[in-house]
């Protein structure tokens, strides 16, 4: 599926069944978010049904019997979404996951390139087939890679970071981290 402009894939959506209206609250982000999405080649899209491909990295950063997650973000509109899952990254078009995982704690947390070591990966995604909670009514097929990486310099004590690396539009104001028991 190829699209020249938002646009034509808001009409593509509608014309499939996907009710964008309310798009943009209650944690959902805007077709615009979408669309840059796509722009950016962080994801693709399939026609019948209707589904947007996604490649993530989640990187397990681990201290001692601990993992940090990503507790919550924050809008720009104060609204707050619940997350509760390791730092994590759209995979973008010709990208590596272990690029993608540095790329990640760079953008998210802050980490210089010297602050990260990563261990290892899986050789093969896992495979997942869901709704997306940012694009409502939309499935979304999701390639999750795990990598292991060790870090220097995070806080002990759950923290919030700004979202600086916040494309125009992106509701994403910024991040609660937090260490907590590994499953």
């Amino acid at each position: 599926m190829h699209f020249d402009s938002e646009l034509i894939l808001e009409l593509w959506l509608r014309s499939r069944g996907i009710q964008t209206e309310e798009w943009g609250s209650s944690g959902a982000k805007t077709v615009a978010n979408l669309w840059h999405e796509y722009e950016q080649g962080e994801i693709t899209f399939r026609d019948d049904p209707p589904t947007r491909v996604v490649r993530v990295v989640q990187i397990i950063l681990r201290c001692e019997t601990t993992v940090l997650y990503e507790l919550a973000q924050e809008f720009g509109d104060g609204r707050i979404r619940r997350r509760q899952q390791p730092p994590s990254e759209k995979i973008v078009a010709g990208e590596s996951q272990f690029v993608a995982a540095e790329r990640c704690l760079r953008e998210e947390l802050g980490l210089d390139p010297r602050q990260i070591q990563l261990l290892g990966s899986t050789a093969e995604g896992m495979e997942n087939l869901a709704e997306s909670p940012s694009y409502p009514g939309l499935r979304t097929h999701y390639t999750i890679y795990k990598v292991e990486a060790m870090v220097e310099g995070l806080p002990e004590a759950d923290f919030w970071r700004e979202n600086e690396v916040a494309a125009e539009g992106d509701p994403v104001k910024r991040h609660l981290w937090g260490w907590r028991g590994s499953s």
